[in-house]
């Protein structure tokens, strides 16, 4: 090797570790650090006030908690608190995750919601842990080393009024720090994307749309009107499968900057708003949308204040108004509150501040625990003592302890669908009515699990005579089976029934007319 090359790869070395230095250590002013705190925190206070005034019975030995780590055999890696001591930390989270958002004491907020979230949520693997609170727990903790409290928030207003500072008007006059948090959290969204497309790839289902399917039609997650209009077009789920795949992989290398990010960010908000309305889903959606606030830096605030003022200058004076109209009960209250916090911004120091947390703190969690006991919603303390066992009804008893019922043929069948054409093994032309030389395609669609099974897709004629039989093993591994037929010249025009049929039983049938193709029919009209 000669002096050059090592000069060379010397340089190259050097600028590579510069790239790398800028790209974490950058410094910039936290502006999409802090949409990521208010975002995800609100999305923390959706998981956590509604569970609150079940937190003795998920988190609590006066429940039924379930654990994670007790899957892996060990029942004892993480205790698990007594009822009183269940509210109280869920009281606390949801303290926190409320002073984060607004900007209060937002280190010690967002280390304490990262701690008690990722601690209640193992406790807790059946409901409260999923796939967003995975995402959400990763995130609070890197938001946690971060300075996303050093704009938009309460302790930036209260170092304001006590170093007499005035608003800024500029982005030089905001605090700057390292970029390696909000770095962290664009990666770790990329690499759950980039995750997510390695296991769709080997899943079969998915890419076929029967995942999809088998999802939309079924309200697992929640009510879901738009999915379920979307199964009547099978073949569309096949095309959102493979986009979305590629999005996917796409992300992770493509959305840092320039028409790349814009194309992949709206994208990605437009999937995740498709799952609430296809799957029902809520939570995931809101918590993976806040991480896209990581990928907002300083630039884009700049460009944004600046249209906001332009817009100001020429709408302003319609619009403005209107808004003050509105607003004026709000602005009132929020004036009153400022007014009286305005003195107190001036003295309080940070240690007061700090003190003043806690205090409220402990306060708040002291006097949740006893508005639940007061509550007692399982009624452990009711005038007649705690409620006692009923009774289960005796038929019900019976059923219960009669076994598996055999599964109907009938309930093995999802759909049976009749075309001319598919799509990803999908039939998109669904029609009733063919002509001489066009292919018929039948397509059953079994509900899984089932065994291996022989099926019979027969052609009969207007009086119920067999004409046809073609049956085929549709293995426990398979969704589908697709049976080809032509309407050929050898089939007069008229009414026909495609049966389907599992061994002797009938499931389901479906009428189609064959009609003379546009040669035959004029010779007919010729004759």
């Amino acid at each position: 090797m000669t002096t050059t090359s090592l000069h060379g790869s010397n340089e190259t070395a050097s600028s590579l570790r510069a790239r790398i230095g800028k790209f974490f250590f950058a410094e910039e002013t936290p502006f999409g650090l802090a949409l990521v705190r208010i975002v995800i925190c609100i999305a923390c206070l959706l998981v956590t006030v509604p569970r609150w005034i079940h937190s003795r019975e998920l988190f609590s030995t006066d429940g039924a908690p379930s654990p994670l780590a007790l899957n892996y055999g060990y029942p004892d890696l993480l205790p698990i608190p007594s009822g009183g001591l269940a509210v109280a930390l869920m009281t606390i989270l949801t303290f926190c995750c409320t002073t984060a958002c607004i900007g209060w004491c937002t280190r010690a907020s967002l280390a304490i919601s990262a701690v008690l979230y990722t601690y209640l949520n193992l406790l807790d693997s059946i409901s409260t842990m999923t796939k967003y609170s995975v995402i959400t727990s990763h995130v609070l903790f890197l938001l946690a080393f971060s300075h996303c409290g050093a704009v938009w928030s309460v302790d930036a207003w209260l170092r304001r009024r006590r170093l007499g500072l005035s608003q800024p008007r500029s982005l030089a006059d905001h605090p700057t720090f390292a970029a390696w948090p909000r770095r962290l959290i664009q990666i770790l969204i990329g690499v759950v994307y980039f995750g997510a497309s390695v296991t769709k790839m080997h899943t079969p289902a998915y890419f076929s749309g029967d995942q999809l399917w088998h999802w939309m039609i079924t309200n697992v997650n929640n009510a879901n009107p738009v999915g379920e209009w979307m199964t009547l077009y099978p073949a569309s789920l096949v095309v959102f499968a493979y986009l979305c795949v590629i999005w996917e992989i796409l992300f992770l290398f493509v959305s840092w900057r320039g028409w790349g990010r814009a194309c992949l960010l709206t994208m990605g908000v437009g999937f995740h708003a498709m799952t609430t309305l296809t799957l029902g889903l809520y939570l995931f959606p809101l918590t993976c949308i806040a991480t896209y606030f990581a990928f907002v830096n300083s630039e884009d605030v700049v460009v944004a204040s600046a249209r906001w003022r332009r817009w100001k200058r020429r709408h302003g004076e319609t619009w403005l108004p209107r808004l003050a109209a509105v607003t004026r009960l709000p602005r009132a209250i929020s004036g009153g509150v400022i007014s009286l916090w305005k003195p107190l911004g001036q003295r309080l120091t940070p240690a007061a501040s700090l003190g003043a947390f806690g205090l409220l703190l402990t306060v708040v969690a002291v006097g949740a625990v006893e508005v639940e006991y007061r509550l007692d919603i399982y009624g452990e303390r009711g005038p007649e003592g705690p409620l006692t066992l009923k009774e289960i009804d005796p038929d019900v008893v019976k059923q219960m302890f009669a076994g598996s019922a055999r599964l109907r043929e009938y309930d093995k069948l999802l759909a049976f669908d009749v075309g001319s054409s598919m799509f990803g093994g999908i039939i998109t032309g669904v029609r009733d009515t063919f002509r001489h030389g066009d292919p018929v395609i039948a397509q059953c669609t079994l509900s899984p699990p089932h065994e291996d099974m022989w099926v019979e897709c027969n052609l009969h004629d207007a009086n119920n005579v067999l004409i046809d039989r073609v049956g085929q093993i549709v293995v426990r591994s398979q969704l589908r089976g697709n049976f080809l037929y032509r309407a050929c010249e050898a089939l007069d025009p008229g009414t026909y029934f495609l049966v389907l049929r599992t061994g002797t039983q009938e499931l389901t049938r479906r009428k189609i007319e064959i009609l003379p193709n546009d040669a035959a029919r004029c010779r007919i009209n010729a004759n």
